[in-house]
Parts: C-alpha cells; sequence; structure tokens
C-alpha cells in the first residue's frame, strides 16, 4: 500500500514539475512564431534569429455571446493587455522597448480592433485592438494593405477608428506606416544582424489586393477584373484583399495569409478562390496557418495538397471554425501521404459535438502556440502554453523535434 501511495505522490509531483516548466527563453539563432490566444482574434508575434520582432495582427472583435469562446485569460484584462504581456514576456531582453514591425493583414476587427470604450482624445479614436497595443508597447514601423484599393467606407467604424489612430501616430509617435508591397522581400527586413542571416533568412510578401507576385517572372499579376465590371452581387470583399507572407529560414518554411478565401460562394465567379493561386506561388512550407480560421469557405483540396504541411496552426474562437471538411481536407493522406498536425487556439464545444471523433485527431485544442526553430532552420518544435492565467505561460506540451522536409 505504501508502495502504491509513492507511486501516485512520485506520478502527482512529476505531472506538476512538466507542467509548470516555461519555455527557455530566445537566443540568437532561434526563429521564434507565437501564436497568442485571446479567444477575441488573431495575434501572431515573431522573433527574427537576429532578434528583429515582428506583429501580425492585434484583433478584438468584442464578440461576446453563445457561439464565440470565452475570452482569454478572462474579461477583467483587454485583449492588447494580454497581446503586450504575452509579447513582453518572450521577446529579447535588450529590445523590449518596442515592436520593429507590426502587419495588419486585412481591415476587419477580429484582426484589428473594435472595442470602442476608452477613448484618446488627442487623437479622437479608441484604444482597441492595434490602437491599445501601440500605447502599450510602442510599433516602429506599422504596415497595412492599404488605402488605395477597395477600403472601407468612414461609415465603417472600425475602419475609421484605425485610419484616426494612425494619422495621430504617424504625425506625433514617429511612427512609420507603409502600404504592403506585393513582390517585396524587404519589407519586414532583419534590423540586428542582417549580414550574418540574410543569406538564409527573408520574408516574402506573397500576395495582396488582388495582386500575386509570380516570382519565376519578377512580376505581379492581377486576380480579379477590373471593379467598375462587376456586379453588385459579385463584388470583392474585404477577406480576398488579406495580406500573404511566406517566411523562410534555412530549409524551414511558413505561411501566414490573413482570411482570403478557397471556395467561392453560391453563384460567385471562380476567381473567388484566392486560396488555390496563391497556393502555386507559395509551394510547401513546414508550418501554414488556416486562412479565416478553419471556416468553411477555406483550406481547399490545392491548398492543402500544396503547401502540404507538417504542421497545421488555427487561430479559432467561434463555433463555426474549424469546420468539419476542412478538418477531412487537412488529415486527407489522400492528398500528401506524409504524417501532420493540427494545432488550435481554441476549440467551442459546438465545434466537438459537429466534428465528432475527428475532434480527436488534434494535437492540441486549446492555448498558446509557439514554433521555435533551431539555429540554421533544419528543425523546429511545436509548443502549447498555457492561457488561463494572466502572466503565466506554462508548458503544457512539446512536440518534436520536426525535421524540415525541403521540396524547393
Amino acid at each position: 500500500m505504501k508502495y502504491l501511495l509513492f507511486n501516485i505522490i512520485f506520478a502527482s509531483c512529476f505531472i506538476q514539475m512538466v507542467y509548470s516548466q516555461n519555455v527557455p527563453s530566445w537566443k540568437e539563432g532561434y526563429l521564434d512564431i507565437h501564436h497568442i490566444n485571446t479567444g477575441r482574434g488573431n495575434a501572431t508575434f515573431i522573433v527574427f534569429p537576429d532578434g528583429t520582432t515582428m506583429l501580425i495582427d492585434a484583433g478584438d472583435n468584442n464578440r461576446i455571446d453563445e457561439r464565440s469562446v470565452e475570452p482569454k485569460p478572462n474579461n477583467e484584462i483587454t485583449v492588447a493587455e494580454c497581446i503586450v504581456d504575452y509579447i513582453k514576456y518572450f521577446m529579447p531582453q535588450k529590445h523590449k522597448n518596442n515592436i520593429d514591425y507590426c502587419l495588419i493583414t486585412h481591415f476587419h476587427s477580429d484582426h484589428l480592433g473594435a472595442v470602442f470604450k476608452n477613448k484618446v482624445s488627442e487623437g479622437d479614436y479608441y484604444l482597441t485592438g492595434i490602437t491599445e497595443v501601440h500605447h502599450l508597447l510602442p510599433i516602429l514601423s506599422l504596415v497595412d494593405r492599404g488605402y488605395q484599393y477597395m477600403c472601407p467606407d468612414e461609415a465603417n467604424r472600425t475602419f475609421s477608428n484605425y485610419k484616426k489612430f494612425v494619422n495621430y501616430v504617424t504625425s506625433y509617435d514617429s511612427v512609420k506606416r507603409e502600404s504592403f508591397n506585393v513582390g517585396s522581400s524587404r519589407q519586414f527586413a532583419l534590423k540586428y544582424l542582417f549580414d550574418k542571416y540574410n543569406t538564409i533568412f527573408k520574408v516574402q510578401n506573397i500576395y495582396a489586393n488582388g495582386q500575386l507576385w509570380i516570382s519565376n517572372r519578377h512580376e505581379k499579376c492581377s486576380l480579379f477584373p477590373e471593379i467598375k465590371t462587376l456586379a453588385k452581387d459579385n463584388m470583392l470583399r474585404e477577406n480576398m484583399l488579406s495580406c500573404v507572407l511566406k517566411l523562410r529560414y534555412g530549409n524551414f518554411s511558413y505561411y501566414t495569409g490573413g482570411d482570403i478565401p478557397g471556395y467561392p460562394g453560391i453563384g460567385k465567379a471562380t476567381w473567388h478562390d484566392v486560396e488555390s493561386l496563391v497556393a502555386q506561388e507559395v509551394g510547401h512550407v513546414e508550418v501554414a496557418v488556416l486562412n479565416h480560421h478553419g471556416y468553411e469557405d477555406t483550406t481547399n483540396e490545392n491548398f492543402v495538397s500544396i503547401l502540404s504541411p507538417q504542421v497545421f496552426i488555427a487561430h479559432t474562437w467561434n463555433a463555426a471554425h474549424l469546420n468539419h471538411s476542412v478538418l477531412n481536407r487537412m488529415l486527407s493522406k489522400s492528398l500528401y501521404s506524409y504524417d501532420r498536425d493540427i494545432y488550435v487556439t481554441n476549440v467551442h464545444l459546438a465545434a466537438k459535438i459537429v466534428t465528432g471523433n475527428l475532434i480527436n485527431r488534434l494535437k492540441s485544442m486549446q492555448g498558446h502556440i509557439m514554433v521555435r526553430v533551431e539555429k540554421g532552420g533544419d528543425r523546429y518544435w511545436v509548443f502549447v502554453l498555457d492561457d488561463s492565467i494572466f502572466g503565466s505561460y506554462n508548458l503544457l506540451l512539446k512536440s518534436g523535434p520536426y525535421e524540415c522536409k525541403c521540396r524547393e
């Protein structure tokens, strides 16, 4: 009996020890990619191998209903406070005063922020999502898809608030704001050790606003007809204009593409499928973030088979996210033969019911998701971190190492 009691106590202590571990700090040569879970939208924080930092989106959709998951870690702190606390915890010590780059993939609240409670009188805008992140941790360079193509009008409160913020901080906070430059591999460049890592690391701008970079021709091509020729019921949607990136580090590669769709809506033209043509240019990647949170209009067979990642990651916060058919396609060995793991930030109870036993094939269903690529880019790990306690990011799961399957 005493041996049984000893074994129980030992096992309990071991589990507590494992689940209270922290991820070792970033060090030069690591590429760290953090998918921060707030339950309210997308936020991805990246530390380049030389310590350059980048934030992709900082959404706060303010959705509190039965279709949405609970805020993480709770509703007592703002989304921006959660994002900034996480970033400060994991960013390089000597670069804690600011974020080098921020990319807003498109102008929707779950990527931008739309909580209109706390107004800044000097700039006449509200602190929400990305605007509050900047107040808590200044951003040096802000990039968005630009204002020249199919922008929301001023009646759109989310976009109007963002524009007021941009106007103020570029005038008074010395923030540099640029439009996303399709085809560029220098817009998000290494800032600190460029010569040391430039030959093996780059962030390639692939697509935005209907413009796709064709690398073998060194030119952009347009995917859409002229706007003036389109009927109202066949008009472009904001998601279709999202900014798409491919990040490379040695043999490692990573895809993220905002909310671009892969299936035209009912009665829509075939060019509403943005994923398929983008996938042809992106090619194989090791890690792919699902477009549009794994919603039903994304992750088509072309996208899955061409990118053929070992790891899928999804920012999910709604009952409709991680659609059953999407999950089937991701898991299909008919599209590519080798194993793949799927990590998501949340799974709504309704999604669990609809997907049934398929949901049990996910590698992880809850938490912040971090990818760490070792120096040189040949191997990487995936860590799942606890999202339930503010300021505490205990390690829940460590997977890897994954060996890169370089196919280019």
